[in-house]
């Protein structure tokens, strides 16, 4: 690999197969900064067209190792959404293939990455919701109680079955 930089940042170029490899700081710098995401954008190569290809060993997923520790990263859809898988090492940075990383800035820029977030707030909101229900029921069955859901509570747990529905179907 060789050092190349682009913008005013570092990274880590593989000559052969066009990826390459960003630190976890310089990675965090690409996607919170437009300049910087312009500066990649700007400065990607086009993809060549890539030939189909029936052979398995095309289609065989690979796990790589990390060039700092050597340990096999893990493979991760960016944001759980973005629909890039990329390779991690979460002490040491991030492998892209080739035009991986200009997917993540596009998929940045479009909204995707706010859009991301805000479905995890609505996972986690649903998930208090739903500690507190059985925080609720838990109390009631020590107190031998009969559970009595205020008309609050009620739209309370239609609400976040709501988003949650919402969530899994976008």
């Amino acid at each position: 690999m060789s050092a190349i930089t682009i913008g005013d940042t570092a990274m880590r170029e593989c000559e052969r197969c066009g990826g390459i490899w960003l630190e976890v700081p310089t990675f965090e710098k690409i996607c919170a900064d437009r300049e910087q995401q312009s500066a990649v954008l700007g400065a990607a190569l086009p993809a060549p067209a890539r030939q189909l290809t029936a052979s398995a060993e095309w289609e065989k997923i690979h796990y790589a190792p990390c060039p700092h520790c050597g340990q096999l990263m893990n493979r991760i859809n960016f944001a759980r959404c973005s629909g890039v898988i990329v390779d991690v090492c979460k002490g040491h940075g991030t492998w892209f293939d080739r035009d991986e990383l200009s997917g993540i800035i596009q998929f940045i820029r479009g909204g995707g990455l706010d859009v991301a977030r805000q479905k995890e707030k609505q996972a986690i909101e649903f998930e208090r919701q739903q500690l507190r229900t059985e925080q609720m029921i838990a109390a009631s069955r020590e107190s031998g109680s009969i559970i009595s859901y205020s008309d609050e509570e009620r739209l309370g747990g239609i609400t976040a079955a709501g988003g949650l529905l919402k969530f899994l179907l976008e």
